[in-house]
């Protein structure tokens, strides 16, 4: 049935909705304007030597050492501190109150991904140490790394394809690994019990620093189980069947200071990731009998080799390069099976279909980075860039199908057994140019500018395909005979984007900003058959690049403490890739192909204020948002905000630092919220459909601390009392149902 927020036009003509939009757009960006100019104006009490997160340096944003306050991007760094408070399982538990920054994980526990600002976690960039964790899939990149081995976490929320490579239509982030420690020998341990999942989480780690050479070896181990939810619309046990998940991690630093003012560093990182999962299904229709996915293998595997060279001279400041290699192994498993009774005429005996499938696939990526920092003019910082990364990808596909119908005997049962295989290697090589100019044009002014041109070239290296039938028995596996690949193509492209920053009212920084997103479609996308739950999609070689372009208007205010971030923005995006019937194809096939086009806008805010003569910390952190998709049908043409984008998301509370009993300590006490989304989508069979999940509110307490040692830091422990209420909710439908009241407990010692 047809929702009534979808909007339906001809074919060739799009709804008009920009005016409205761009009116809605430009309102927020003058009111944002006006409060942060208000705030300039109020007196405010600053703590004596304090240090916020406004102050804190990131390289993310502009590819140079600039504090979050003076980023014109729109940035937000996450410190060692906020890590250890945090006891989530993944590193995108720590950055769910981000504003504007949502975790989904498409139902696969253990598989956390982020979507920025409505963009699908495909459309988000994901860095190790600046080097990019490629994942040619249609849910994006997984975060699959040890949180106890991270350092820091710098996020930039928006397109920023211009210095962070060609995925980065939502935004990045930039996950940055730990190094050695001080001391010659530092032995770290810690864990966390979870008993939403009745999960544990354990590591170790050895590091250290003997004369210019550091190192750190760490690794980490855990393990949950089916997770706890309230009852109700998701579960009457209590339980998420098929929700357990286990990894494994380890990983190795080198690295050497080397020069006569120690300013030339090198390095090596190795890690190993590995995940063994399943999928929650959730409800499925009556006629399936039998229905699981099964990922036993995720495994993720590079070594990195780093040089950084610092103040080399008057005119090139600083030198960077990295190279690195890796491997990501993963198998998928997809069995389901119908059971059509006999309802005659139409359908005279009972059917039962089963149909196997299993994805194994390798992809191996390598590249590298090359950048110089320049100054030519004392008002001018510039850096030149330079960058290449070859993407490779071989798919095994295996499918059996069974098909039977319960005839009576005679004739008896007629069976009909298949079995189909198919090979293919591909591959992406993208190299790309890049520079950025920082000009100082104003004691008070400084405009950022920057381009990059991508050259694509991408190749269809090997198809293979065959397959067997037998009415009798299952055939043994079919030989493969070469099938057709496709023609070599490419692809050359400039994007570019412009920031400026105004400091000239006190503690205060406005800034705006034009970026520009590009992405490539995945090969998976243009040439790999993809087939689970009975549904088999066909690559589109034809299939162009998607493309976003974004203006935002932002002002940051911080007097240690009052600290207000504050960012309106307007995004359009085109040429989406979407699924539609297969005209190649057999009957029920899908295609990809480049039919939608999405325009979002909303404002992000996070704010704080440390009360006078206290040590109480209000607080707020969210986003309002609206996104519009507009989708291309064969006859027609529609749209919808039903775009399962939560129009309100955030976090408030309260938090409290001071000393107790001689040690230190924290206790927040907060809520996250959410207003629900709603998804509405088309298919020629079913017409118009909308799912939903409704909004909802969960009340947390979490507290901890630090003691012993010079720094008071050996022993550090936290407890989060999560959902208090034990309310049911769901934040989106690209996320598992959230656990219900649970407590997580961790501890971390260093010696």
């Amino acid at each position: 049935m047809k929702d009534t927020t979808a909007t339906i036009s001809q074919k060739g003509k799009s709804p008009s909705s920009q005016t409205i939009v761009k009116a809605a757009a430009l309102a927020l960006l003058v009111s944002s304007a006006t409060i942060a100019l208000d705030a300039a104006r109020t007196p405010a009490h600053a703590q004596d030597g304090g240090v916020t997160w406004l102050d804190t340096i990131a390289v993310v944003g502009t590819r140079t050492e600039t504090s979050v306050q003076d980023n014109p991007a729109s940035v937000t760094v996450v410190d060692q501190e906020e890590i250890a408070k945090k006891s989530g399982e993944s590193i995108a538990d720590m950055l769910r109150d981000v504003p504007g920054v949502e975790v989904v994980d498409d139902s696969i526990p253990g598989m956390k991904r982020l979507s920025i600002r409505g963009e699908s976690s495909r459309r988000v960039t994901i860095l190790v140490d600046g080097q990019e964790i490629t994942d040619h899939s249609n849910y994006g990149t997984p975060i699959l790394i040890d949180p106890s081995n991270v350092e820091r976490i710098e996020v930039v929320r928006g397109p920023a394809s211009v210095l962070h490579g060609a995925k980065a239509i939502g935004g990045v982030v930039n996950i940055i690994t730990k190094k050695g420690a001080d001391k010659p020998v530092q032995f770290e341990t810690g864990g966390t019990y979870y008993s939403g999942t009745a999960g544990w989480q354990g590591w170790a780690a050895v590091s250290g620093t003997v004369g210019n050479f550091d190192y750190r070896f760490s690794g980490s181990l855990d393990d949950h189980g089916d997770r706890r939810v309230p009852d109700g619309r998701y579960t009457s046990t209590g339980r998420l069947e098929d929700t357990p998940f286990s990894n494994d991690y380890l990983s190795a630093h080198l690295g050497y200071t080397f020069g006569e003012a120690g300013n030339h560093y090198i390095a090596v990182k190795a890690e190993q990731h590995r995940l063994s999962t399943k999928s929650w299904i959730g409800e499925i229709d009556p006629s399936i009998t039998h229905f699981s996915i099964d990922l036993p293998q995720r495994d993720r595997r590079k070594v990195g080799i780093y040089y950084d060279g610092k103040d080399l001279g008057p005119v090139i400041k600083n030198v960077h390069l990295d190279a690195y290699y890796q491997t990501v192994d993963r198998l998928f498993m997809n069995d389901v099976e119908t059971y059509t009774p006999a309802a005659p005429p139409a359908t005279p005996f009972a059917t039962t279909t089963r149909v196997g499938s299993t994805s194994d696939d390798k992809n191996v990526n390598f590249g590298g980075t090359a950048q110089v920092d320049m100054q030519f003019h004392p008002d001018h910082y510039t850096i030149f860039g330079i960058s290449y990364l070859s993407d490779q990808l071989s798919s095994a596909k295996d499918t059996n199908v069974y098909n039977s119908i319960a005839r009576p005997t005679p004739p008896g049962p007629l069976n009909m057994y298949v079995h189909a295989k198919s090979l293919n290697d591909a591959t992406i090589d993208t190299v790309s140019g890049f520079a950025q100019n920082e000009w100082s044009f104003h004691d008070d002014f400084k405009l950022t500018t920057g381009a990059r041109y991508y050259y694509t070239s991408i190749t269809h290296d090997k198809y293979m395909v065959g397959s067997a039938v037998s009415p009798i028995a299952p055939p043994a596996a079919p030989g493969l005979a070469s099938g057709t690949t496709s023609p070599d193509k490419s692809d050359g492209r400039l994007v570019t984007s412009t920031g400026l920053t105004y400091t000239g009212i006190e503690n205060t920084t406005l800034r705006a900003l034009y970026s520009e997103g590009y992405i490539t479609p995945s090969l998976v996308q243009m040439f790999m058959l993809t087939s689970g739950g009975g549904i088999t999609i066909n690559g589109n070689p034809d299939l162009e690049a998607e493309t976003s372009r974004s203006f935002e208007l932002g002002a940051r205010y911080n007097t240690g403490d009052v600290i207000i971030d504050g960012t309106v923005f307007y995004t359009q995006a085109k040429n989406y890739i979407t699924t539609t019937p297969d005209p190649a194809g057999a009957i029920g096939d899908l295609t990809y192909v480049n039919a939608n086009r999405a325009t979002t806008y909303g404002l992000e805010l996070a704010a704080e204020y440390t009360i006078p003569g206290t040590a109480l910390t209000p607080y707020v952190s969210g986003a309002w948002m609206r996104r519009m998709i507009e989708m291309e049908e064969a006859t027609f043409s529609w749209s919808t905000y039903n775009s399962n984008t939560p129009a309100l998301s955030g976090r408030f509370g309260v938090r409290w630092q001071g000393e107790v009993a001689n040690h230190n300590a924290w206790a927040d006490l907060y809520a996250r919220v959410g207003s629900g989304a709603k998804q509405t989508t088309w298919s020629a069979t079913d017409g118009f459909e909308t799912d939903s999940v409704p909004g909802y509110a969960t009340l947390n307490f979490a507290f901890g601390g630090s003691f012993g040692g010079e720094d008071d830091d050996r022993f550090r422990y936290a407890v989060n009392f999560n959902n208090i209420l034990d309310k049911e909710y769901r934040s989106s439908l690209a996320e598992l149902p959230g656990i219900g009241r649970s407590v997580e407990v961790s501890l971390r010692m260093k010696f």
